[in-house]
């Protein structure tokens, strides 16, 4: 033992460092992802808000919304989410409701009632749905659009809901090449659907698109 640590004033000069070094960490952890998102959002044409997490624009023909948000009640159970939007722009009925969660985020105990099946075995024993238009059904269960729904099973959660397609990680990328791998599969996804519809309407503008906030209150400032 260091001497004079055991002291009460070297026990509190030690925990002033540790303490010091935390906050040190923690702010080179949140420049870190700062760079990365404004890098990103550079090399895509698209905006990075200044004063927290969220980047928006048009991704690879498809509006984005990027941001990150808290999940949990509090505590320990409280964490840091990565939410990606992107708009299918008409490819699917606005009602159409899809939703997947990792089963380690469910609730014990807790039952949804089954009682619309896309008659896939696999989709429909990992998805949710309501509001099946009998047009939604042969898009989700296209081939490619099938592979990419039953691809995203790894992500924390998983919805189509409004005409937009949400995918959820805990966590915040802190790399550009983190970024593009966390939007790969679920751009991949919208692409496929989109191909997949019969016809599709005049793309709706960026203006007016849903808000990682409006589900996930009290999103991160960078």
């Amino acid at each position: 033992m260091l001497p004079g640590v055991s002291s009460p004033l070297g026990i509190l000069a030690s925990l002033l460092v540790l303490g010091a070094l935390v906050l040190f960490t923690l702010f080179q952890l949140k420049r870190r992802q700062r760079a990365a998102w404004e890098a990103f959002a550079k090399a895509n044409g698209l905006i990075c808000a200044e004063k927290r997490l969220e980047v928006q624009g048009r991704y690879r023909g498809h509006p984005l919304l990027l941001a990150t948000g808290k999940r949990g009640a509090g505590g320990k159970r409280r964490h840091t989410v990565t939410v990606a939007r992107l708009d299918l722009e008409g490819a699917l009925p606005a009602d159409l409701l899809l939703e997947y969660e990792h089963p380690e985020d469910k609730v014990p105990g807790a039952a949804t009632p089954r009682e619309e099946l896309l008659g896939d075995a696999e989709l429909d024993a990992a998805f949710q749905v309501e509001n099946l238009a009998p047009e939604a059904r042969p898009v989700l269960l296209a081939p490619e659009v099938r592979q990419r729904l039953l691809g995203l099973r790894g992500h924390r959660r998983v919805s189509i809901k409004g005409g937009w397609l949400q995918v959820e990680q805990r966590g915040v990328p802190g790399s550009t090449g983190a970024l593009d791998a966390l939007l790969r599969a679920p751009h991949e996804l919208a692409r496929a659907v989109t191909e997949a519809a019969p016809a599709l309407p005049s793309p709706r503008a960026m203006e007016g698109s849903p808000h990682a906030d409006e589900e996930l209150p009290g999103s991160e400032h960078a």
